[in-house]
C-alpha cells in the first residue's frame, strides 16, 4: 500500500519567501523545521517542481545503499561541480565512477595512509611551537592553515601553502562554496566570478602539469596521492588516466579533504573546553598513552576515549549538513513513491540529533560511541562521511588526521574561549563558524 506524502510547511514568518527563501536565509534552521514535521516530506518548490526531505535511518539506507544504484549527484549539483573540477569521482557515476574509484582507492589504504601520519605529527608540531602563552588564536584560521599543509603534502608531495598555485586553489574553492549553494550560473556568462574561475583553472594547471610531467620522470620514491594516480596512468588501457583527468582527481580531493577536517578540529576544539569533565578525561588519556613523545600510529588503538570524543563532535556539529541525491527513474520506498528526477534532502545535522537514536541530544556525552555501546547507533542514523559505496573515499585518513592533531595540540596546551565571544554557525556548503573561534593559549 503506497503511504501519503505529506508537504512541508516553512518556518514561521517565511512564508512569503517560501521554501527557496527559508533555505537561504537560515538552512540549518530550516532543517530542524522539517525534522520537526515528519520523517519523509514533500518540498514544494514553485516552478522548480520538488525535492523531498528524508530524516529515517531506514529510509536512508534505501537511497545510500540498498537501492543506491537508481540515485545520483542531483543535476544542478555536477552541474556547477564539472565548470570547477571537470568530471571526476564526485561527479561522476554508473561505470566511470566505479572506475575512478577502483582507481584513486589505493591512495587511501591503511598502510599508506600510515605512512602520511609523520607528516601530521610534524605540521601540528610545527604549528604548536609558533604559539606563546595568553595568545589568542583564531582557531578556524589556524585549522585550516594547518590542514591546508597537510593535504597539500599528502596529494602532491608539496607544501603549497604559499605558493600561488595553492593560494589560487584556496580562492577556487571559496568561489565553489559560494557558487554550488545557489542556482548553477552557466560558465560561458561573461561576469567577473567567471572570469575569475578561468583565470585560477589557468593558474591550477600551469602548476600541475609541469608537476605531473616530472614526476613521471622522477626515479624517486614518493609516497603522495599524485605519484599513486600517475603509476595508475602508466598501467591503464583504457585511456580513462588522462593529465587533465589526474589534475581534476587532485583538485577535487583537496577540495573535499582540507575545509571539512579544518571546521570539524574548530568545532571539537570548542566543544573540549566547554565540557571540563570531557577535557580533564582526555587530557589524562593523552597524558598516560603519549607523556612527551611523539605520537605513533601504534598509539590510535591505546585512545579510545580520542576517538570517542572526535565522533561525538561530529554528531553533534556536523560539517556536512545535508547530503543531496536525485532519482534517475521512479522509486518506491518503504511505500512511498518518489517520481523520476526527484531530488532527496539527507540532513545529518537532524539525524545526528534526533532523540529517538541519541538520547539527550543536545548534550555532549562521547560515551555515546564507547566501543560496546556504538554498535547499537542504527548505521545510517550517523553520517559524518555520508555512507553506502559513496561514502567519503577519504575518510579514514581524515579521522588519522584529525586524533593525530588533536592529541598533538592538547598534550601540552588546552584552549579557553576568549572572554565575550560567542558560539554561532551558518551554512554555506557546510557548516562554518559565523564570528571564527578566538581561543587563548594556556600552557598545561
Amino acid at each position: 500500500m503506497l503511504k501519503v506524502i505529506l508537504t512541508a510547511t516553512t518556518p514561521e514568518g517565511k512564508t512569503n519567501r517560501g521554501h527557496m527563501g527559508a533555505m537561504r536565509e537560515d538552512m540549518i534552521r530550516y532543517l530542524e523545521h522539517l525534522a520537526g514535521q515528519g520523517n519523509f516530506l514533500r518540498i514544494p518548490l514553485g516552478f522548480l517542481g520538488s525535492a523531498y526531505f528524508v530524516n529515517s535511518p531506514d529510509l536512508v539506507q534505501e537511497i545510500l545503499l540498498k537501492q543506491s544504484k537508481k540515485f545520483q549527484k542531483p543535476f544542478t549539483i555536477k552541474y556547477t561541480a564539472k565548470e570547477f573540477f571537470g568530471e571526476n569521482l564526485f561527479t561522476s557515476d554508473g561505470e566511470l565512477w566505479q572506475a575512478l574509484r577502483a582507481t584513486i582507492q589505493p591512495a587511501f589504504h591503511a598502510q599508506r595512509i600510515n605512512a602520511y601520519a609523520d607528516t601530521m605529527v610534524n605540521y601540528t608540531k610545527a604549528m604548536v611551537s609558533q604559539w606563546q602563552p595568553g595568545q589568542v588564536i583564531d582557531i578556524p584560521k589556524a585549522m585550516m592553515d594547518l590542514t591546508l599543509g597537510i593535504t597539500t603534502k599528502a596529494l602532491f608531495g608539496q607544501d603549497l601553502r604559499d605558493d600561488v598555485a595553492g593560494q589560487a586553489i584556496i580562492r577556487f574553492i571559496e568561489l565553489f562554496s559560494q557558487r554550488i549553494s545557489g542556482l548553477p550560473v552557466p560558465a560561458w556568462l561573461p561576469i567577473p566570478s567567471n572570469w575569475e574561475i578561468k583565470r585560477l583553472i589557468a593558474v591550477g594547471e600551469r602548476h600541475l602539469s609541469p608537476l605531473i610531467a616530472e614526476r613521471r620522470k622522477s626515479s624517486e620514491k614518493h609516497d603522495d596521492v599524485l605519484s599513486v594516480l600517475i603509476q595508475a596512468q602508466a598501467v591503464d588501457t583504457t585511456g580513462l588516466l588522462s593529465d587533465r583527468q589526474i589534475r581534476n582527481e587532485v583538485t577535487n580531493l583537496f577540495a573535499a579533504g582540507y575545509e571539512v577536517t579544518a571546521h570539524t578540529l574548530a568545532f571539537t576544539l570548542y566543544l573540549i573546553s566547554q565540557h571540563p569533565e570531557v577535557e580533564a578525561r582526555l587530557l589524562e588519556e593523552i597524558d598516560r598513552v603519549l607523556g612527551q613523545r611523539a605520537f605513533a600510529t601504534s598509539d590510535l588503538e591505546q585512545m579510545p576515549y580520542l576517538e570517542m570524543v572526535l565522533k561525538e563532535s561530529m554528531r553533534l556539529l556536523p560539517v556536512t549538513t545535508v547530503v543531496s541525491r536525485q532519482a534517475v527513474e521512479n522509486v518506491v520506498l518503504q511505500g512511498y513513491t518518489l517520481p523520476k528526477n526527484s531530488v532527496v534532502l539527507i540532513a545529518p545535522w537532524t539525524l545526528h540529533r534526533s532523540p529517538e537514536y541519541f538520547p539527550n541530544p543536545l548534550d555532549f556525552n562521547p560515551e555515546r560511541f564507547h566501543r560496546d555501546r556504538q554498535d547499537k547507533i542504527p548505521k545510517f542514523a550517523y553520517l559524518p562521511f555520508s555512507g553506502g559505496p559513496r561514502i567519503c573515499i577519504g575518510n579514514a585518513f581524515a579521522m588519522m588526521q584529525m586524533r593525530i592533531n588533536l592529541a598533538t595540540i592538547l598534550q601540552n596546551y588546552r584552549l579557553a574561549i576568549a572572554p565575550g565571544y560567542q558560539f554561532e554557525t551558518f551554512y554555506r556548503f557546510n557548516t562554518r563558524l559565523k564570528n571564527g573561534l578566538p581561543m587563548t593559549v594556556i600552557v598545561r
